[in-house]
């Protein structure tokens, strides 16, 4: 297939973010090697000073579909029922007929399938002829039914994340129809087909890792003095990030001097902040909130290791590979974290990276404490981490994967 024959649109919740990065990596690459990529999100971030300058340059030319302009999305929704009625309302009632685990979901999904029909019109005459969805949520939902009106077809990117593990809507219908999936661990395409049952996924479903620019990471940590123990995630439960403070007050009972910075916002902030008062932690573990990624990577630069440590949250929610792992790696950077979801696809204990069992403060501090007291160790992890990221993570061989995907199973020429 011409490369110039498939004219792409990337669907997404929200873009840009700064847990996006990947994204923004993909569509870099994917335009320099020719192809034409349109952006639609559906909502407009909400930490727009946080964004980098790629993202911020991104987002002048991303069709939001939030807050809504009414006259366009009545419009839209007369000019499909009108020109396509047989599609328009026997998509409507496909989706209103399949089975919804509560009220509320089915009626989201009515919003979903009005967003998508909005989609659908703005879309039209840009000469999109495949769609691909970011998360199995709302945007598979809303290439669904833009893949049905626009008659092109669509295609899933299934990232760890409440779509699938917590609270899954319409998962075998948006699967029944991708062209093909692309799954950022092998762990959540064996959970799909073993856990969840979904038929067919092995014949058109790929395990293809993110990729990361190596150019934009240090080609040697600059440790401050005292000790910085680094981590970085969104305060949500399945990071465990309590563990990790916990762990710190273990550290600091045995006499240590450093600090601990925490980079995310999150529902757990408040939480974790008390925690931190509750221990007298505050002179030791800061609440740093969202940076720019520039500014992140200037904080690995500064770290002495790096410190993750997942578990798997209360509702069942799981992360993948969190980006930020292969990112400190990538830094040269010692990570430490748990053997959790798809973590051991990145990270071999001892060899690596140190894996300590999850929910366990006292393993923890164990971990950070032996990597405190070995420069050595330090160093040979953090080596070993650089290398294994970069052979596993290249951007070019692995954004190349999808790539390679797109051209070999999306829209041929007419």
């Amino acid at each position: 297939m011409n490369k110039k024959t498939l004219n792409i649109c990337y669907v997404i919740g929200t873009y840009p973010g700064v847990s996006s990065t990947f994204i923004d990596r993909e569509i870099r690459m994917m335009r320099q090697w020719g192809l034409t990529m349109h952006l639609l999100s559906i909502r407009q971030p909400d930490q727009q000073k946080s964004l980098s300058r790629e993202q911020q340059e991104n987002r002048r030319e991303v069709i939001y579909l939030l807050p809504v302009r009414w006259n366009e999305f009545l419009r839209g929704q007369l000019f499909f029922l009108f020109r396509k009625p047989g599609t328009y309302l026997g998509t409507l009632l496909y989706l209103l007929t399949r089975r919804h685990p509560t009220c509320r979901d089915w009626a989201m999904t009515v919003l979903h399938f009005a967003e998508g029909v909005y989609a659908a019109y703005l879309l039209r005459g840009k000469g999109v002829n495949h769609l691909h969805a970011h998360f199995v949520d709302r945007a598979a939902t809303v290439a669904l039914v833009a893949g049905r009106l626009l008659d092109i077809p669509y295609s899933l990117a299934v990232h760890a994340g409440e779509d699938i593990y917590v609270h899954p809507v319409l998962l075998p219908e948006k699967f029944a129809e991708t062209k093909f999936v692309i799954s950022c661990t092998q762990y959540n395409l064996d959970y799909l087909q073993h856990k969840l049952g979904i038929p067919n996924l092995d014949k058109k479903a790929f395990a293809i890792h993110h990729g990361l620019d190596f150019e934009h990471y240090g080609t040697a940590p600059q440790p401050q003095t005292p000790p910085l123990l680094l981590s970085v995630g969104r305060l949500v439960e399945k990071k465990g990030l309590d563990y990790l403070i916990r762990a710190c007050r273990r550290l600091r009972d045995q006499g240590r001097e450093f600090v601990c910075h925490i980079i995310g916002s999150g529902p757990e902030h408040d939480r974790l902040a008390a925690l931190i008062q509750e221990l007298g932690l505050q002179e030791t573990v800061f609440l740093r909130g969202v940076l720019p990624h520039d500014q992140v990577l200037e904080e690995y630069n500064r770290a002495t290791l790096f410190a993750l440590p997942c578990v798997q949250g209360q509702d069942g929610s799981l992360d993948g590979i969190p980006n930020v792992l292969p990112e400190a790696m990538a830094s040269w950077l010692p990570v430490v974290s748990t053997p959790v979801s798809a973590i051991p696809e990145l990270i071999t204990d001892g060899v690596n990276g140190l894996l300590v069992p999850p929910q366990d403060d006292a393993a923890l501090a164990n971990a950070l404490a032996r990597l405190l007291d070995d420069a050595a160790l330090r160093q040979q992890l953090g080596a070993q981490g650089r290398r294994s990221v970069a052979e596993a993570f290249d951007l070019n061989q692995n954004v190349r994967a999808v790539y390679d995907v797109f051209m070999r199973l999306g829209r041929t020429s007419e």
